[in-house]
């Protein structure tokens, strides 16, 4: 996969997806599937927004059923089934529990009923799933029953707890990239680090887009038959480049941010509940009662969701050391038994999701229930544009295959179904995955260590040889990048050859798990750069550069970090460039 800024130039499109985040990459793995011409470009890089913030849970519909909304139920669940079938490497079955107790919302008799409600609701979730992803139907615990899998639950009043199965994303970025990736095998041209500053219109219709490669600083449009905008937060700046046209707002954001801490618990997701008391962004006051949810992942802990109204510039969002404490207090009123102090505290994501227009001074932040798929054409009589505002991980294929069938009678081609429903990501070709770890862990070469293979086949699926072939070219980069992780230097040249890598970010927070759960250590800072160096023709100065500005992204997420603290390029620099 390569960046082919000349094809974008050259070649008139079926399709010009502008934004690579979740719902823009589904679309154009979708598209590519039916035979369609597509061309993919982002800002930035792939997955760097929005979708990189997440509890890495794929919902099944159980939180639906208070809305009494049975058709989102089913959907949420048929989803949830279809992640576990087409990435079956990247995407696995994750037990939850939610505490009851003896109000009337959540009795066990209440409770009871919803896990009645989502299990007839839900009752295809197995199909054309192998028997080791199965997701059995949910039942109720004791209280004892709750506290052999969660001690760290003593303290919280309940009466007992439900019990159901979700499904979890070992590394939500590598699971986007298999969507661009397997875009891009079927043909689609992708570019990242290409802003799109205007919209090209003839009369009443969207032509294509005006361009940017920002790095090279070269202009060029991109033509295109329909254009579809999936760029998120960005939505509304977008359209507003349209002339003579001024399409109402489509994206009232608030800001969501998930804390990333010491581990809490494993091998099981709980949501307590937990009541804030505080003030949002702009000093407004926030009461309400919300639910907690604690996922365990990459032997952390993911906290939240924490959400609030922000109507600032989407980079400038960073909170403050006081409301991240406030955030802890209340995990810990709610969880007596964490402790949780801002030194735990690793990671900070945030992204931005849709929320309904709030009049005056709201005190609650009302998100979205479902993704929005707006036709310009039907709305203000602008041909050939298209705008997802996506709200969900869980619903981003569905969305994207909507807005394909939408495509075709827009283009007046004869319509192809589409196919992503059942057809395997990239590396998701498998039968049974617990099989195929198995069996690739027990063949696997002498040289590799258990936790390796299994770290290359989570991470790559059924693609793992891809990596392996770089040991021949270097035994070395066999090597782990650091002793806190099983990525090898391998991985770093491959995201760099194969997968579009540009920046060190690229590489430590969406081609490899190394920066996901938080700033690495310094020596794996440095090890990544110079590897890249050797591929890019980086010099030391831009080494250094390529370091600091990794570091001060961390700071910029995580106000707990000293942005004076620069890393210093390492004094033993043998041991550094044996990796390049």
């Amino acid at each position: 996969m390569q960046r082919d800024i000349t094809t974008l130039k050259e070649h008139t499109f079926d399709l010009l997806v502008i934004g690579g985040g979740i719902y823009g990459a589904c679309v154009a793995w979708d598209a590519a599937l039916r035979g369609l011409s597509v061309a993919l470009v982002d800002k930035g890089d792939f997955g760097g927004e929005t979708s990189a913030n997440s509890l890495k849970i794929i919902h099944g519909g159980l939180r639906y059923i208070q809305d009494a909304n049975p058709w989102l139920v089913t959907l949420m669940s048929q989803e949830r089934s279809t992640w576990l079938k087409i990435a079956p490497h990247l995407v696995h079955p994750l037990p939850c529990v939610l505490p009851t107790d003896q109000s009337l919302s959540r009795n066990r008799f209440t409770m009871a009923t919803a896990l009645s409600v989502n299990d007839f609701l839900s009752m295809n979730r197995n199909a054309e799933l192998d028997e080791h992803r199965q997701l059995p139907r949910g039942r109720i615990l004791s209280r004892e029953e709750c506290l052999s899998r969660i001690p760290a639950l003593a303290h919280v009043p309940m009466t007992g707890a439900i019990l159901w199965r979700d499904a979890q994303m070992v590394n939500s970025e590598r699971l986007l990239l298999s969507f661009v990736l397997g875009a891009n095998e079927r043909g689609a041209v992708l570019a990242n680090y290409v802003a799109i500053t205007r919209l090209l219109t003839e009369g009443n219709r969207v032509i294509g887009a005006a361009a940017r490669d920002l790095l090279t600083g070269e202009t060029f449009p991109i033509t295109a038959r329909l254009v579809i905008n999936c760029t998120g937060v960005w939505t509304d700046e977008l359209l507003a480049t349209l002339p003579h046209i001024q399409p109402h707002p489509r994206f009232h954001r608030s800001v969501a941010c998930n804390l990333v801490t010491r581990q809490l618990w494993d091998d099981v997701a709980a949501g307590v509940p937990g009541h804030f008391a505080g003030t949002d962004t702009e000093g407004y006051p926030l009461k309400r009662g919300r639910t907690l949810f604690i996922t365990p992942w990459q032997r952390c802990s993911i906290i939240g969701t924490f959400h609030a109204h922000f109507a600032g510039p989407p980079e400038n969002y960073r909170p403050e050391p006081e409301l991240i404490q406030s955030w802890l207090d209340e995990i810990n009123h709610a969880i007596p038994t964490a402790h949780l102090t801002l030194a735990d505290v690793y990671h900070i994501q945030r992204g931005y999701l849709p929320a309904a227009p709030q009049e005056g001074r709201a005190d609650t932040v009302q998100l979205v229930r479902e993704s929005q798929l707006h036709d310009h054409a039907q709305e203000e009589g602008l041909a050939g544009l298209l705008t997802i505002v996506g709200v969900k991980y869980t619903t981003a294929r569905y969305t994207a295959e909507k807005a394909v069938d939408l495509a075709y009678q827009k283009l007046n081609y004869p319509f192809v179904a589409g196919r992503t429903s059942h057809n395997p990501l990239w590396g998701g070709d498998m039968e049974s995955f617990a099989r195929f770890m198995i069996e690739t862990v027990a063949d696997r070469p002498a040289r590799l260590r258990r936790e390796q293979m299994i770290h290359l086949v989570h991470s790559y699926g059924t693609t793992y040889k891809t990596i392996l072939a770089y040991l021949d070219e270097e035994p070395r980069w066999q090597q782990p990048v650091t002793v806190r992780s099983d990525v090898m230097a391998a991985e770093i040249i491959h995201a760099v050859r194969c997968e579009m890598a540009q920046t060190l970010l690229d590489v430590l927070l969406r081609r490899t798990e190394l920066g996901v759960a938080g700033l690495p250590d310094e020596a794996a800072l440095w090890r990544c750069a110079h590897l890249m160096a050797g591929e890019l023709g980086w010099d030391d100065q831009q080494c250094q550069e390529e370091v600091v500005a990794a570091y001060l992204y961390y700071c910029h997420l995580n106000p707990l970090l000293d942005p004076t603290a620069l890393p210093e390029p390492p004094i033993d620099k043998v041991n550094h460039e044996i990796y390049a």
